[in-house]
């Protein structure tokens, strides 16, 4: 929290993933008590003017629960993090780059699982006419994707995909009085579900990189 509000002071935004929920006070000022004042005149803070302050902050969430939903498309998340997220393996993760790759030569884009999913069977329905360009399509590696998908569905990972899809320079703001935001990820709910967590993060990563 110290490194967060300094940050804060300085102009730089911040982004904190909060796993047990307790740093949401950030976006009110402290309350004095006795404790706090001890700790005022051990630290010397009296002379240094401290105060109790708000700092600007902001909410997300995944499942968009506790603050603002976070999204990507399917497209933009790409083949490779996907099949992380859905853990296929190898065969699985070919076929599922072929249907990037199909969608992709036509011109859709994948917004969520659904289309993802009407994607797949298309691909599915068609593998013979696909298979000289793309390579072959295993009718039981489609049907290992859409049994990963399903369970993605069913621990709400489907809330991730979607639009409107986050900004990444929506993390990069500051307020009116030129402190950066505190962006805090509720991430309570999302740390049950540790593929779509690490999945996350590795996007997030890879979206600040580029």
């Amino acid at each position: 929290k110290v490194m967060a509000e300094s940050f804060s002071d300085l102009g730089v935004p911040v982004f904190l993933a909060d796993i047990k929920g307790d740093l949401a006070g950030m976006c009110r000022p402290g309350i004095d008590s006795e404790g706090m004042q001890k700790r005022i005149q051990r630290f010397g803070l009296a002379e240094a003017n401290f105060t109790y302050k708000d700092y600007p902050t902001r909410f997300w969430d995944v499942f968009g629960k506790n603050g603002h939903p976070v999204r990507t498309t399917v497209s933009e998340m790409g083949p490779l993090l996907l099949a992380r997220l859905l853990g296929l393996n190898d065969t699985q993760s070919g076929v599922l780059n072929i249907v990037f790759r199909v969608a992709d030569d036509r011109g859709l884009l994948l917004l969520d699982l659904k289309d993802l999913k009407a994607m797949l069977s298309y691909v599915a329905n068609n593998a013979k006419s696909f298979t000289i360009d793309y390579g072959n399509i295993a009718a039981a590696s489609v049907g290992a994707i859409q049994r990963a998908i399903l369970s993605l569905e069913d621990q709400g990972g489907d809330q991730f995909f979607g639009e409107p899809e986050l900004e990444i320079t929506d993390w990069m703001r500051t307020g009116h009085d030129g402190r950066g935001y505190i962006n805090i990820l509720h991430c309570v709910d999302l740390f049950h579900s540790p593929a779509l967590y690490s999945t996350f993060l590795l996007w997030l990563l890879s979206e600040l990189f580029e």
